[in-house]
């Protein structure tokens, strides 16, 4: 796991704020990943993520007072009567590692869409 602050390894994403976060490995015999980019028009962009070693990554912008350790930030979100809110990921399944598969650049198109 690698992520857009350049932290790899679950233990090192989980819980922590990133645009995206790259999961690569050996699938027979070929190098393949799946990344997930969060959009700078979500709420509490960048999104905090659930990583764990055995395969789980997982975007979770309500799991802020887990991540952050402070009960005064319970994670909810107030939508008004009448109102409505988007939430825009992206999946992108790839071969090579996040590097050859230019997962960066691919955000940063991703990023640069309007909603």
């Amino acid at each position: 796991m690698l992520n857009s602050n350049g932290l790899t390894g679950a233990k090192a994403i989980w819980g922590k704020q990133a645009k995206w976060v790259d999961y690569s490995t050996t699938r027979e015999g070929r190098k393949v990943g799946v990344a997930i980019f969060d959009h700078p028009s979500n709420p509490r962009h960048p999104t905090y993520w659930h990583a764990r070693p055995y395969g789980l990554n997982a975007a979770n912008p309500f799991g802020v007072s887990d991540f952050t350790k402070d009960k005064s930030r319970d994670g909810s979100l107030t939508i008004p009567a009448g109102g409505k809110t988007t939430f825009r990921y992206r999946v992108v399944l790839h071969d090579g590692d996040s590097a050859q598969a230019n997962v960066a650049n691919l955000y940063a198109a991703f990023a640069a869409e309007k909603q």
